[in-house]
Parts: structure tokens; C-alpha cells; sequence
């Protein structure tokens, strides 16, 4: 049992690696199961209630280059997750009783007050279901489905003075996953479906609005228990309104996109995990510029101590734009984490990514900017820290330095769903935050 408890460990920690740092976050828990009290029982189900309270700064609400706005801005966050009861130990040391039914799902709200007129109060928001059908250990039936809605940044550089245009940006991605397990839990493959739709609030960002169906699949096969050689395959079709793009800022187009990689996923020692995968991927765009080529990820953790975690990384990919059809990314990362007197924890993350996009044209077919590719030096400081009262119970504060830095400057007049042009950017927060 405890090798299995290593590489699910190292998975973990992987897959916290590969998060993104996020300026300017939504204010509740990608993962609040991880940050969670021990709820209130009601029947076979606990609820989790939450409720955070946060005062912070902004230095460039606008994410401009030139006379940036800075503005205090106030928080509140709600949020309620149910989920089925954890799985009970027979005994102490055994492998947890199979559930064959598991939930989690769950709603939060996030009211932002400005202080500022040009930025009227508004509301983010998530939701998320997961729902897992284990009939027996070779078989699993895998529903998910998350919605977010951002309301910052708000990229609307282009108007000088007055009430700014809504960032609203909503999105939803609903996912079925067949997942099929040899006898000896050594073989695992998966099978599925994914639609991701997003659609903004604004008239002058509709033109993004969009929706992708993705065909997902993956193999691994676990040649020591805690390490596996893992496979994965995806094929992407995305289609935007065709009637919004005739107006639309930029020039974007439908596209089918396929990738698939191969690799190691593992922990090699107690103390540290690693992935390596490397692949390949391309894009079919029906105007503009296509890609192909070489993906790649490298990810590393090290914890000489159970309070010390050490992280880093490199990726390579290709990701969908508003600008160019596609930005190539390059991106290193470096994160580590403490825990001291096992109430206060410190953390501090970075990254340095070197970006370019296709070739950038109106929907006219004209060059959008004074270059015809994008390219961005994108860079990331962050700094976390929280003391735990309670499990439940914390007082945090976050701060963060968010760069862009690019010779690209846009000819338009009209909105940008990307900043214009460069920025420099400083958040940060403080509040107590109550998740039981």
C-alpha cells in the first residue's frame, strides 16, 4: 500500500506543479477540498461551507503600457461544496473500501467592490460537479463539469476616460470519461469527451465567443508501483459565430488541432517526483497561419523535508490565441513551499515565458500591429503566505508582479480581448478566509 501511496503522492505534486500562476485570482480555491474543515454530515452527504473577506491594490487595472491606473479594490467570497463521504479504512494499512458512487460538486461567488468610476461592482463565480460510477476496480464512468466566470483583467486600454467595457468572460467545460483497469491495477486506459464553451458579456469581445469539442485519450501503464509510462492522445475542433467575426478586432477562424505525447510520471525516491513527457502537435486553421511541432514538459519536486518542497520545470506548447490563431510558449517555472510550526505556510512561485503568436491580422486581412508575428517575454513573482488558526480558519495574504514585455503595438481603435501592448502589473492581498 505504501508505494501506491508514493506515486499517488508524486502525482499530486506534479499536477500542483502544472498549474499556472494566476494574477489577480477569483478569490476561492481551485482545489477547496484541499483548504476544507471537516463540514457538516447530512445523511451520507458533508457539506462545506466558506467564506472569505479581502482587501487588496491593484497597480494596473487596465493592463496598460503607458499611464497605468491603479485602484484599492474590496472582496467578498461565498461558496458551498457537497461531496460523498471519504472512503473508510477496513483496517489500518489496508487500501481503502471500493466506493462505488463518488460526488463532490459545489458553487462560489465573488463580489468585487473598486474604488474607482470607471469600474462598476461585478461578480465572478465557479461551479463544478464530479461524479464517479465504480461498478468494480476494472471499470469507472467519470462526469465533470466546471464553470467560471472571470471579471479581471480588464483589457480595455483603448478607452481613455469614462466607465470601462465589462471583462466578463464565462466558461464552461463538461467532460465523460470511460476508464477501463487490468485485474492488477498495473494497465489503466481512458477514453472520453470534452465541450468547452466561453462567451463574454461584452458586444466588443463577443467576437471570441466560441466553442471546442475535444476527444481526449490516454494509456499508462505502471512498470514499478510508484512510477508509469504514460501515453496521451487529443483531437480538438473549435469553431467561433461566424456571423460575430465579420466585425470582429482580430482575424480568427475554426481549426482542428491534434496532439499526443509520451513519457514518465513517477516518484523515483520517496523525496522526489518527476515527469518528462515530449510529443508532438499540430494545428489546421481555415485562415491564417497553421503550426506544427515539437511539445514538451519537464517537471521536477523535491521534498528533503515534509515541511520543504522544492519545484521546477520547463513546457512547451501550443496554445489557442486571440491573436494569430495560436501562441507557441516556452515556458520555465520555479515554485517552492514551507511549513513552519506546522500553522504557518510560506510560498513563493515564478515563472519566465517566451511567447509567439501566428501572423497577426485584422479580420480584413491586414497586419493588426506594427509586426506580423506577436512576440511577448511574459514574467511572473509571486508570494503567499497563510497562518491556520483552525484547519477551517486563516489569515493570508498573497502579492504578485505580472510583466509583458513585447516591441508588438496594435494599429486599432477598437478593444483587444489581449492587452494592446506591454504592461507591468503589481497585486496584492490580505483577508481571513473561513472554509469548514
Amino acid at each position: 500500500m505504501r508505494v501506491y501511496r508514493q506515486l499517488e503522492l508524486a502525482l499530486a505534486l506534479v499536477v500542483a506543479l502544472s498549474l499556472p500562476a494566476v494574477a489577480g485570482a477569483q478569490g476561492f480555491e481551485a482545489d477547496r477540498a484541499s483548504r476544507e474543515g471537516p463540514g457538516f454530515k447530512a445523511g451520507r452527504l458533508v457539506l462545506h461551507p466558506g467564506l472569505s473577506l479581502e482587501g487588496g491594490y491593484d497597480s494596473n487595472i487596465f493592463l496598460s503600457e503607458n499611464n497605468p491606473e491603479g485602484s484599492f479594490l474590496l472582496r467578498l467570497t461565498g461558496y458551498l461544496d457537497v461531496a460523498t463521504e471519504p472512503p473508510q479504512r477496513q483496517r489500518q494499512g489496508e487500501k481503502p473500501e471500493l466506493q462505488k458512487i463518488q460526488f463532490r460538486g459545489g458553487v462560489g461567488v465573488s463580489y468585487y467592490q473598486y474604488f474607482t468610476d470607471r469600474i462598476a461592482p461585478n461578480a465572478a463565480a465557479d461551479g463544478h460537479v464530479d461524479f464517479s460510477y465504480n461498478p468494480s476496480e476494472v471499470f469507472s464512468l467519470q462526469v465533470r463539469d466546471q464553470f467560471t466566470r472571470t471579471v479581471r483583467p480588464f483589457t480595455n486600454a483603448n478607452t481613455p476616460e469614462g466607465q470601462a467595457t465589462s471583462y466578463g468572460r464565462n466558461q464552461n467545460t463538461a467532460e465523460l470519461d470511460l476508464v477501463g483497469r487490468s485485474k492488477s491495477q498495473l494497465l489503466e486506459g481512458r477514453v472520453g469527451y470534452a465541450n468547452f464553451f466561453e462567451f463574454f458579456d461584452s458586444e466588443d469581445f463577443n467576437y471570441g465567443n466560441s466553442i471546442t469539442h475535444r476527444v481526449p485519450a490516454s494509456l499508462s501503464w505502471s512498470f514499478f508501483p510508484s512510477s508509469a509510462l504514460v501515453y496521451t492522445a487529443e483531437y480538438a475542433n473549435q469553431q467561433f459565430d461566424e456571423a460575430r467575426l465579420i466585425n470582429s478586432t482580430a482575424l480568427l477562424s475554426d481549426s482542428n488541432r491534434v496532439t499526443n505525447s509520451i513519457g514518465y510520471n513517477g516518484a523515483i525516491t520517496e523525496r522526489f517526483a518527476l515527469t518528462a513527457m515530449i510529443g508532438y502537435a499540430a494545428g489546421f486553421y481555415r485562415l491564417g497561419d497553421d503550426y506544427d511541432g515539437v511539445v514538451a514538459r519537464v517537471e521536477a519536486r523535491w521534498q528533503p523535508r515534509p515541511t520543504i518542497s522544492v519545484g521546477g520545470g520547463y513546457d512547451r506548447d501550443y496554445m489557442p490565441s486571440f491573436i494569430g490563431n495560436f501562441t507557441e510558449m516556452n515556458r520555465l517555472v520555479l515554485d517552492t513551499g514551507f511549513v513552519l510550526s506546522g500553522a504557518f505556510q510560506l510560498g513563493v512561485k515564478g515563472w519566465v515565458s517566451f511567447d509567439k503568436s501566428g501572423l497577426a491580422l485584422a479580420s480584413d486581412g491586414t497586419l493588426l500591429g506594427n509586426e506580423p508575428y506577436r512576440k511577448d517575454v511574459r514574467l511572473y513573482a509571486g508570494l503567499f503566505g497563510e497562518y491556520r488558526f483552525k484547519a477551517w480558519l486563516a489569515l493570508f495574504f498573497q502579492a504578485g508582479y505580472l510583466a509583458d514585455f513585447t516591441d508588438f503595438q496594435y494599429f486599432g481603435t477598437q478593444p483587444l480581448l489581449d492587452p494592446a501592448a506591454g504592461y507591468q502589473r503589481f497585486d496584492a492581498w490580505i483577508g481571513l478566509r473561513v472554509f469548514y
